[in-house]
């Protein structure tokens, strides 16, 4: 048992110079001496055991060891690996106590995957998979938001939750506005698992677009045609007829008095 610093941190250098003289003395014996031509993959960082860094260390230690295959003859030596990027804090206490078992091969771990899941529920957020639960089922298909984006979205969480099949299927039916839970119980029967969910969802989404698209074409064919402007006329009033009355009507004799040369009687 490590009690002392001191003794924590001897051991974890001890642990990370063992495992780096084990890779290169089984690079040598691969390459017979010569240089590898793979690709070089960048070292993961340190990792002292924070919160924030647990995903990210995990990821880069899956891309280093897959970048590099031919280094490790064993699961052992991946995990040896691993091991040696941990220092500072909690997982220098941690990596030096695995470190040391694995070196005995009395390790619980067999696989590097298997050590790579108990780093995350050890040092990861302890609420993620809470977390995952709660965002899932307060996702909603909001309006104008298409069936494919829900199920995106849907899917960025479900790897998290740990839901079975008939929890995620639950989930993704609670999600889904009224409207369209009214569509796809009027047909005559209903989808059964996630991926007939999905399908339908996948049908209704292509329907929606083809209404909407014959739905504009029909409204720019129906669109009036534009009027042609003509000149206006001014109508000037018919007077030929009133003077046509006066034309023709009867005058009356006038006669003049010879006595008084005035018109109105006759002397």
């Amino acid at each position: 048992m490590l009690d002392a610093p001191d003794d924590v941190a001897n051991a974890a250098s001890q642990a990370m110079l063992a495992v780096a003289w084990m890779i290169l003395t089984n690079v040598q014996a691969l390459t017979g001496g010569q240089p590898m031509r793979n690709a070089k993959a960048a070292s993961p960082e340190t990792f002292d055991g924070s919160q924030e860094k647990t995903k990210q260390v995990v990821q880069s230690v899956h891309i280093s060891v897959t970048m590099q295959l031919n280094a490790f003859t064993d699961e052992r030596m991946k995990i040896l690996y691993e091991l040696s990027f941990m220092s500072g804090g909690l997982a220098q206490v941690w990596g030096a106590n695995e470190t040391s078992v694995t070196l005995a091969n009395i390790s619980m771990f067999n696989t590097l995957e298997r050590l790579l899941m108990s780093i995350k529920k050890t040092f990861g957020h302890p609420d993620r998979e809470m977390m995952a639960h709660t965002q899932l089922h307060a996702l909603k298909m909001m309006p104008g938001m298409t069936a494919e984006e829900y199920t995106a979205n849907f899917e960025m969480l479900t790897g998290r939750t740990g839901f079975n099949e008939a929890a995620l299927e639950d989930a993704y039916v609670q999600g889904l506005p009224q409207s369209i839970l009214l569509k796809v119980y009027s047909q005559a029967s209903l989808p059964s698992g996630m991926d007939n969910w999905k399908a339908v969802m996948h049908n209704l989404d292509c329907i929606q677009i083809g209404y909407a698209e014959l739905k504009q074409s029909i409204h720019l064919s129906q669109a009036p045609f534009p009027q042609m402007n003509t000149p206006t006329t001014t109508q000037t009033p018919d007077t030929s007829a009133h003077m046509d009355i006066y034309q023709n009507k009867h005058r009356p004799e006038t006669h003049s008095c010879y006595n008084l040369n005035e018109k109105g009687h006759i002397s």
